[in-house]
């Protein structure tokens, strides 16, 4: 059996790369610091930390809330002026431009990934999209904003692959990449890019590959909370083949002092493996676990067929979990899908009036499936626009997940015989608007595409508009939140938001014009 992951660091616990040579270098201080994917497990441990030691940096959060991510992950942070959380995708160019810009972002953490191993022999292609394009997506805004002084890319050990299980060194940080896995896959590709942008653009970007984290807060699809949740009540421990497979594990809040280090004293150009020499076989710590929840190991522990290439807590903070304690779980098993905490009982820790909040958030109200069958009024049918764009995928989804009947419009917004034949043929309740020209592949994309920009975000949504209007069907067109700036009446940090009657008054983007005039 391979696998053997004892990267070239050691120590008793805390993760070792806090070494002299990095503690000798010159110190960097960040002033704005964006974090991705800070309502995950990690960066939420990260993002806690900095905020606490470090008062005057101001840390921007940005997370989309996927299925493992809870802003109750934020509590201790939420209170501080220093933070501000938004609700988005990094995989939306408008929106990282617009931050970076709007936000004087010098520093950049990206934590934001999908990395559950066995999810991503289930659901590849959504790997891709976060891990590979959003990815990219950070990078263009940071080449055209000419302004971040340090970009952390947070990557994983899995990118190395398979080690013999009798070496005696480890993998260190220039061993070859050879991922086993989509996940590590797409991980890998992103260091890729992240190699290319520093090498063609001179972004200043560090890369670090950890171990396994385990801590408070974690989402019970990794090992061992879901071994803790399982002996909770009394399930057996589910174990890949025969146990044997060995792994090293990190403390998160040692990890988030690593992330700390390097931080500040981290080197340009430089990767950094975060990890421990102190290794665990599974069966190990399901044997550990039994015991302390006084179980018979034999009785509890129960070895299922393993998955390709495997490597050799609180229960009530994410709710109903019961899809993630599956032995080979999937995303789209999970209770309450992506949409889950977006609004759910969750996320109501967060003032919902919050306009930080609400940036870039989106969502539908809908009747249940079972609910929508008993009741007597006529069943719901969409007609979506936008088919192709981030938030129209979604849409879609949302619809399954409700048992919604749907279509995509197959019509061009500019052409209005097109759209009139849609709605003659699909037969919609209510129609929805997420199509839009945001740039390819960013803003400035619009600044020599004026006409093509016009046709869609203007003409095309007004066209739409007005054949719903003839039709008497409902109309929900999603807009864009790149129409306002702070000025003398919303000064940053006031708590004093924009309202929907408010004249527009960013005008510095072709993009923000024309949203402005629809």
């Amino acid at each position: 059996m391979l696998n053997k992951r004892n990267l070239s660091s050691g120590g008793s616990g805390l993760a070792q790369l806090v070494s002299t040579p990095m503690c000798s270098m010159a110190t960097y201080k960040p002033k704005n610091i964006l974090i991705t994917g800070a309502a995950g497990f990690i960066a939420s441990h990260v993002a806690n930390r900095l905020i606490q030691s470090y008062p005057d940096y101001k840390i921007v959060v940005l997370d989309k809330l996927d299925y493992c991510s809870n802003l109750k992950n934020l509590n201790p942070s939420k209170l501080s002026p220093s933070f501000k959380f938004v609700k988005g995708d990094i995989g939306s160019a408008d929106l990282v431009n617009y931050l970076l810009i709007t936000e004087s972002i010098d520093t950049i953490m990206h934590f934001a990934a999908q990395t559950h191993v066995d999810n991503s022999f289930g659901n590849s292609f959504e790997f891709t999209k976060n891990n590979i394009y959003g990815t990219h997506v950070l990078f263009e805004a940071c080449k055209v904003t000419g302004q971040i002084r340090q970009f952390i890319h947070v990557s994983t050990d899995e990118v190395y692959g398979q080690t013999e299980e009798d070496a005696i060194v480890g993998n260190h940080e220039a061993s070859q990449l050879l991922p086993t896995n989509p996940y590590s896959a797409t991980k890998a590709a992103a260091e890729m890019l992240v190699m290319a942008y520093g090498r063609s653009y001179g972004l200043p970007v560090i890369t670090t590959r950890g171990n396994n984290v385990y801590g408070p807060n974690q989402f019970p699809e990794k090992l061992i909370p879901k071994f803790i949740l399982l002996a909770m009540r009394g399930k057996p421990l589910p174990i890949h083949c025969d146990g044997s497979n060995v792994r090293s594990y990190l403390y998160c809040e040692d990890v988030a002092e690593a992330f700390e280090v390097i931080l500040h004293k981290g080197e340009v150009g430089h990767v950094y493996n975060i990890g421990t020499k102190r290794e665990r076989r599974v069966i190990d710590v399901a044997k550990d676990m039994c015991k302390l929840f006084n179980l018979d190991a034999d009785a509890n522990i129960k070895f299922v067929e393993n998955r390709p290439f495997n490597d050799q807590s609180n229960p009530n903070w994410w709710g109903d979990v019961s899809g993630a304690l599956l032995p080979h779980p999937r995303m789209l098993m999970m209770s309450g899908g992506v949409d889950r905490l977006a609004d759910g009982p969750d996320s109501t820790e967060f003032d919902a009036g919050d306009p930080a909040i609400n940036t870039a958030q989106i969502g539908v109200q809908v009747p249940s499936k079972t609910s929508s069958n008993t009741s007597n009024k006529p069943a719901l049918k969409f007609l979506i626009y936008g088919k192709t764009g981030w938030i129209g995928g979604l849409l879609g989804k949302l619809c399954e997940k409700q048992g919604i009947q749907y279509e995509y419009g197959r019509g061009r917004l500019e052409d209005c015989s097109q759209l009139l034949s849609d709605i003659q043929t699909i037969k919609p309740t209510h129609v929805f608007n997420a199509a839009g020209v945001t740039g390819r592949p960013n803003l400035d994309w619009c600044e020599s595409h004026k006409t093509e920009t016009i046709r869609t975000n203007v003409t095309g949504s007004l066209n739409l508009a007005d054949v719903c209007r003839e039709h008497g069907l409902l109309m929900i067109n999603y807009a864009s939140g790149c129409i306002f700036e702070y000025d003398t009446e919303h000064l940053e940090g006031s708590g004093v938001g924009f309202k929907e009657e408010d004249a527009p008054n960013f005008t510095r983007s072709f993009y923000s014009k024309t949203k402005a005039i629809w």
